[in-house]
């Protein structure tokens, strides 16, 4: 399990695609490359992947099963992505912990920035969310999130400016896909 805390953000730097697979380099900030090696799992815009091949300073994760249910299949060379590395055995999680089992994707469909940071409204396709109620966490690109509000399928998440330092998720806009884990259903 992972606490859902976005520990850096990685640059997808090459992206090989085969009829069934992918494999994303991508590179890694110095502090967080020296903690992964071959085998390491981890969360990747919130789903868990295993690191296939460490080179200087990229790391390298082949993607397949997961083409049907994230984000990757859209993703390109120069964007970027949320990393966590899974916690060491023993340490403690917390409420919004992840495992990084993505559910499906959902569409931003606005941001709007307010005094304290800014709101995210997210439309999560009816198959998704068929249980979500307010004040429940989910996962969203590997945070985990409180909704705040819910309109039929249209979730609301509020998030602080401090995340955009740490994040991709300045980069969210109208019409962006973003993964979605749902957390109450493990």
């Amino acid at each position: 399990m992972f606490r859902g805390i976005v520990q850096g953000r990685g640059v997808i730097r090459t992206i090989s695609k085969s009829e069934d697979s992918q494999r994303h380099g991508i590179v890694f900030l110095e502090g967080m490359l020296q903690l992964v090696n071959v085998g390491t799992v981890m969360l990747v815009n919130g789903c868990s992947l295993t690191v296939a091949s460490v080179l200087n300073d990229m790391v390298y994760f082949d993607i397949d099963q997961a083409l049907v249910t994230t984000t990757f299949d859209g993703l390109e060379e120069g964007d970027q992505v949320n990393l966590e590395i899974h916690p060491k055995f023993g340490e403690v999680v917390g409420r919004g912990g992840l495992i990084g089992n993505i559910k499906g994707t959902a569409l931003v469909t606005a941001v709007e920035e307010n005094k304290a940071g800014f709101s995210v409204l997210i439309d999560i396709p009816k198959r998704v969310a068929e249980n979500l109620t307010v004040e429940e966490e989910i996962g969203i690109d590997g945070i985990s999130s409180c909704i705040t509000d819910m309109s039929e399928s249209v979730i609301t998440l509020h998030y602080p400016r401090d995340l955009l330092a740490n994040t991709n998720i300045a980069s969210l806009a109208k019409d962006v896909k973003v993964n979605v884990e749902i957390l109450n259903e493990w």
